[in-house]
């Protein structure tokens, strides 16, 4: 079974979306920290590793994609932008 440069591709722009989506879901399940049953520090300790993580894996995901495109997501799915999509629906 050959693997052209074609399918090639294909497999790490779907690896890289897929890095990229996975740091946005890490970023999501934050808040969520806070029901965890363990002391404040812990809690502190363990959203901050998440939130390490997350970058790391959103530059990796963004250095197979390309850094145009990552950026473009980025931009897309900010919360800034999320919140005054959300503002400007409400006023019109």
């Amino acid at each position: 079974m050959e693997c052209d440069d074609g399918n090639r591709k294909k497999v790490y722009r779907i690896i890289a979306i897929s890095l990229i989506v996975m740091s946005f879901v890490l970023y999501a399940i934050m808040p969520f920290n806070a029901c965890l049953p363990f002391s404040v520090c812990t809690i502190a300790g363990i959203t901050g590793i998440m939130m390490a993580i997350s970058e790391v894996i959103f530059w990796v995901g963004s250095l197979m994609i390309g850094r145009d495109v990552a950026l473009k997501i980025r931009k897309k799915y900010s919360i800034r932008t999320i919140v005054n999509h959300i503002k400007d629906r409400k006023q019109g």
